[in-house]
């Protein structure tokens, strides 16, 4: 498999495609272990003497020398070794790494390599989420953290107590350690992190949750002291520095830029107030090495994202023992380990010459919050700053499967799923020593052919994304990754045999696109009945099977899982039947939010209203509406057939739609019109009762409502294709989604068993409005939202909780506080 690299000249843009070509791959692993063999003479460590040119090249072209014997006051000379072992890893040669660290330390009593090793173990076991992975990444992590300790600095009996409590953030006792001591201690911290982590995931149970959750107090506690000790050192170097050179940006750790000594730097201490205001210069001890102060960082700004992350309730449980969580701050923290915290462009102001070893994943732990968490939260989601960490780093690792997952789901998040399929492909071939890694691919193709609304399980044909290359006169030819990966069903079905995540999940996502119609040209024949009835029959034994397979974390049931077990057992009680269930998935997992706005219209909507056709013929408020035209029609007045492809539906909707747009219509919130009067079947004829009845009709509109909502504002980082033709006006788009969303109010007290739709459609509705600039009337269904109240639902929707209800209080409470913040501006698509 040849390298990605992406291109070193071209400019940087929130909505432009990573640029990439293909070199041959650089060999990273030759000659591996020759520093091993204690009768040779060790090779000495190759490092640039300063910044490489160009930023993220490599120093290093040798394994560096391992000392023997192991001294542990020498321990830092270990870390240019796990700077190598992290450089493979990254580089997808995750075997060679491991067995780099382990080699390097067969009696496992160096600080690096043991805790470096026990990192990868930690890591294999949250991959794979199998018992025996997870124990022995436990035991490591343990292991490790008792090395830790073991070099660490003993303290007096009550600062122990006062540091282990969590209780004391003086930076006096940090200091009076040795450089070694000071690493020890960020390195108990975070071995203590990753063992309390893997504890959680493996017993499943409360009080092994809270026996951990102690062990987090202690991490976050030793940051705050280490976080103070950095402020001190750098406050006090600055008071004494004489200014040489002004800089705009903070200073490397081997160059100090100036600023005026009463400038004060930015605060790393959790509880420290941060105002978003322009980048001040600032100057940073140079005696204080980029390694330690990389984990620093790293650990202070990841435990202020996680605290800012947590829901209300338990928010206000955590300030009790004095820890708040500042996002904003804890943002900053990490881009200043990377060098992105200064100007704006393609480059960091630190290069891998000058980078402490955690450099990297502060990189990736933005990524995280830029691309993954975003789908809960507003505050401080910038997908331009995830753009520029990608491009530099796909640069250095150009076939780094993790930089890779990062860039496909940046292509997703820009409405581009052809090109995510790419990278996600490129990403499964650009390692195959670790198939759960391979894993994270199928997913997020599953939810990117959903978004492309391709179900089925074919390979599709046709959809290599041409990944573009440098310039010819360099001799680099342009590649086309082919992508040969099925659709969603296929991804589905991939993940269910082999991954061990979630396979009540699994199970139910292939069940939905089983049974979803993909091969509608057939489905008139003999032979494409027999096989719909055989992926009936194929569905419901798996989802029969999903109820069963359900997993805790913490003593607690997961919420998706939770959904797709209520979901299955409907599906049986309603005799193997359910609505739309592959385009309810789809929603779930934001592959609308994420579709070209021409699926949307062309493939997405034609099927609701498809099911509104069906439903219209059994009672009221069905009444399905046209693209285009403006016009409101029940079933009657559509011409449209029980069952049809979804093309046939669109055309006939149009084409009958053209004739009576002429007419008196009387379009209305319950889609009155033609056909007024015309007696209904009445939906107690309706297969499964009324009960049933009200249910997918709740359904049916919100996902209309949902579509449309998407087609007049697609999501704020969509890059819309120039040459897509829209039908519909955005107006009737926006007017067509407040009449599906106020639908679902009026006939949500009829709901049986969905009642979540009721809660859903006013978050979409809030999302809706926020658009339009009706900031008060959003804000007031982000309000209804989080305060807890029962909203317009039946007796039966009155008992405990309704589905998803923790996931979107998050994104309620997300959404309302950028309504508020005035420093946020809500994000819209204003194309």
């Amino acid at each position: 498999m040849e390298a990605v690299q992406a291109s070193s000249d071209r400019k940087t843009h929130a909505h432009t495609p990573l640029t990439v070509t293909c070199p041959p791959q650089r060999v990273l692993c030759s000659h591996l272990y020759h520093s091993h063999s204690r009768a040779l003479q060790p090779i000495p460590v190759v490092m640039a003497s300063q910044s490489p040119s160009p930023s993220w090249a490599t120093i290093y072209h040798e394994p560096p020398a391992v000392k023997y014997p192991y001294n542990p006051k020498d321990a830092l000379a270990d870390l240019p070794g796990v700077s190598y072992a992290l450089e493979l890893f990254l580089s997808s040669h995750m075997v060679e790494s491991e067995d780099y660290c382990h080699k390097s330390d067969d009696a496992k009593e160096r600080l690096y390599f043991t805790t470096g090793y026990g990192l990868i173990q930690c890591v294999k076991g949250l991959m794979s989420y199998a018992d025996e992975d997870l124990l022995a990444g436990i035991h490591h992590t343990r292991h490790g953290n008792h090395v830790a300790s073991l070099h660490r600095k003993k303290a007096g009996f009550f600062g122990s107590i006062l540091g282990s409590a969590g209780l004391s953030s003086s930076s006096s006792f940090i200091k009076s350690m040795t450089d070694v001591e000071r690493h020890a201690e960020l390195v108990y911290a975070e071995s203590l992190f990753e063992k309390a982590l893997l504890g959680i995931v493996y017993s499943g149970d409360w009080l092994a949750f809270i026996k951990e959750a102690l062990n987090m107090r202690t991490t976050i506690g030793i940051y705050r002291q280490l976080g103070a000790f950095l402020d001190d050192a750098d406050a006090a170097y600055a008071a004494s520095a004489t200014p040489t050179t002004p800089s705009s940006t903070a200073s490397s750790i081997t160059a100090s830029t100036t600023t005026s000594a009463s400038t004060p730097p930015t605060s790393l201490s959790l509880s420290s107030p941060h105002t978003p205001t322009a980048k001040a210069p600032r100057l940073e001890d140079p005696s204080i090495d980029p390694h330690f102060r990389s984990g620093v960082l790293l650990g202070v700004g990841l435990c202020n994202i996680i605290l800012s992350l947590m829901p209300g309730k338990l928010a206000t449980l955590v300030e009790l023992f004095g820890y708040k969580g500042d996002r904003a701050l804890g943002l900053d923290l990490l881009l200043r380990a990377g060098g992105w915290d200064g100007e704006v462009g393609p480059e960091p102001r630190i290069g891998t010459g000058e980078e402490g070893v955690r450099r990297t994943i502060c990189d990736m732990a933005l990524l995280i919050f830029h691309l993954v968490l975003s789908s809960f939260t507003v505050e401080g989601v910038d997908v331009s700053v995830a753009g520029r960490i990608l491009e530099w780093n796909l640069k250095r690792y150009p076939n780094g499967v993790f930089f890779l997952f990062g860039a496909g789901r940046l292509s997703l998040h820009r409405s581009q799923p052809r090109q995510a399929i790419a990278y996600y492909t490129k990403a499964m071939a650009s390692q195959v020593q670790y198939r759960n890694l391979h894993h994270i691919s199928f997913w997020e193709i599953a939810v990117a052919r959903l978004a492309l609304w391709e179900v089925g399980e074919e390979v599709v044909k046709g959809g290599g994304v041409e990944l573009e290359g440098k310039e010819k006169e360099e001799g680099k030819e342009e590649v086309e990754v082919e992508v040969e990966v099925g659709g969603s069903a296929a991804c589905w079905r991939v993940l269910e045999k082999e991954a061990t995540w979630s396979k009540s999940i699994y199970s139910y996502g292939l069940a939905a696109c089983l049974l979803q119609d993909w091969d509608t040209d057939e489905e008139d024949t003999a032979a494409g009945r027999k096989k719909k009835a055989e992926r009936l029959k194929e569905a419901a034994g798996f989802m029969a099977r999903v109820p069963g397979l359900r997993q805790k974390i913490a003593g607690k049931s997961i919420p998706l899982e939770k959904f797709v077990a209520r979901k299955a057992r409907k599906f049986a009680s309603q005799k193997n039947r359910l609505l739309l269930p592959a385009l309810e998935v789809a929603y779930l997992f934001q592959a609308i939010a994420h579709a070209p706005r021409t699926v949307i219209l062309r493939k997405m909507l034609p099927l609701v209203r498809a099911a509104l056709a069906k439903l219209a013929l059994y009672g009221e408020g069905t009444g399905v509406q046209v693209e285009g035209t403006g016009v409101t029609l029940p079933v009657e007045g559509t011409g449209v057939p029980l069952l049809m492809g979804t093309g046939e539906v669109e055309s006939a909707a149009l084409g009958d739609s053209r004739k009576d747009k002429d007419k008196d219509t009387g379009r209305g919130k319950k889609g009155k019109g033609k056909g007024k009067g015309k007696k209904k079947l009445g939906v107690d004829k309706y297969e499964g009762g009324a009960a049933e009845y009200w249910d997918d009709l709740c359904l049916a509109r919100f996902l209309e409502g949902v579509c449309l909502r998407f087609i007049a504002y697609p999501d704020p980082d969509a890059v819309l294709d120039p040459e897509e033709t829209i039908t519909m006006p955005k107006e009737e788009a926006e007017k067509g989604a407040e009449e599906a969303f106020g639908a679902v109010f009026e006939y949500g007290p009829k709901i049986e068993l969905d009642h979540h739709l009721v809660y859903h459609a006013h978050y979409e509705l809030g999302r809706l409005l926020a658009c339009q600039g009706k900031v008060e009337e959003a804000k007031t269904e982000f309000e209804l939202l989080v305060s807890g109240k029962y909203l317009e639902v039946g007796p039966s929707g009155r008992r405990g909780k309704y589905s998803m209800e923790n996931a979107l209080h998050m994104r309620a409470h997300a959404a309302l506080d950028a309504l508020l913040n005035s420093h946020s501006q809500f994000r819209c698509h204003r194309a």
